[in-house]
């Protein structure tokens, strides 16, 4: 099913030749800004996620702790999760959707999804 969401994107934003798989049900899809969010097919859903930057150093309990409260219900984060790489070095930003979600609530989660990271990444330059 992701693959048909991926493919009516790519159609509908003209990015055709842009969309590359990496391998069996796993997306990279490119926007502006150098952000390259990985769609991947679950088995009961889909998982976008995205590296959003580097942890920053000066400050960095403060800016974490504001990441939690944005995580917290979802409401600083539009209900995806802001989390950190297995090294703690790297800003991670997922997003679980439906697997029964229509194209244009993929479409308006991803769109979505594109905003919460530019947020982001400008609140992680401010603390940095």
């Amino acid at each position: 099913m992701l693959e048909k969401l991926i493919e009516q994107l790519s159609r509908e934003l003209s990015m055709e030749d842009l969309i590359t798989s990496t391998e069996d049900h796993h997306y990279l899809i490119p926007f502006d800004n150098h952000i390259e969010v990985e769609a991947v097919d679950l088995e009961k859903g889909y998982l976008l996620k995205v590296v959003i930057g580097a942890c920053p150093q000066q400050n960095a309990e403060s800016f974490l702790l504001k990441t939690m409260e944005a995580n917290l219900f979802g409401r600083g984060t539009r209900g995806a999760v802001i989390g950190l790489n297995e090294e703690g070095k790297l800003l991670t930003l997922s997003l679980e959707l439906d697997y029964n979600s229509s194209f244009q609530d993929f479409k308006e989660k991803l769109e979505d999804f594109i905003s919460v990271i530019d947020y982001w990444r400008q609140e992680a330059l401010k603390h940095q």
